[in-house]
């Protein structure tokens, strides 16, 4: 609710100002943003207990697991967020390039973590 409202806020704001300076509308929305995804970082600490989890089941395997998956969530996120910010700026190519560089890396980081399960899968047959 708290995200919520402070992007509604951000966002009626945003208009107003948009007519006489709309680089200060747009700077508006970003800081709005990054408050935003700043304060919901704390939301991620459920994932102490999920790292803690995996270090019992797999033992030293545990971060070459995990790892791959949560950079993959923080690529996506800056991503996402970069790609409406440019869109927000009218920058539609710039979006683009920046949605395609994040689902590329993205690929890349997990890339290793497949090919893991491959092999695994392999040696079970």
């Amino acid at each position: 609710m708290k995200a919520a409202s402070a992007a509604l806020l951000s966002a009626v704001l945003g208009l107003l100002i948009k007519r006489h300076n709309p680089e200060g509308a747009l700077l508006l929305g970003a800081i709005c943003a990054l408050g935003i995804l700043t304060a919901s970082l704390g939301i991620l600490d459920g994932f102490s207990s999920l790292r803690k989890l995996f270090r019992q089941s797999f033992g030293g395997e545990a971060e070459g697991l995990l790892s791959p998956v949560l950079k993959c969530l923080a690529i996506s996120i800056v991503s996402r967020f970069s790609a409406e910010s440019c869109r927000d700026a009218s920058q539609n190519a710039a979006a683009s390039a920046v949605e395609f560089a994040g689902a590329a890396c993205s690929l890349g980081v997990v890339l290793p973590l497949l090919v893991s399960v491959l092999k695994t899968l392999g040696g079970l047959g």
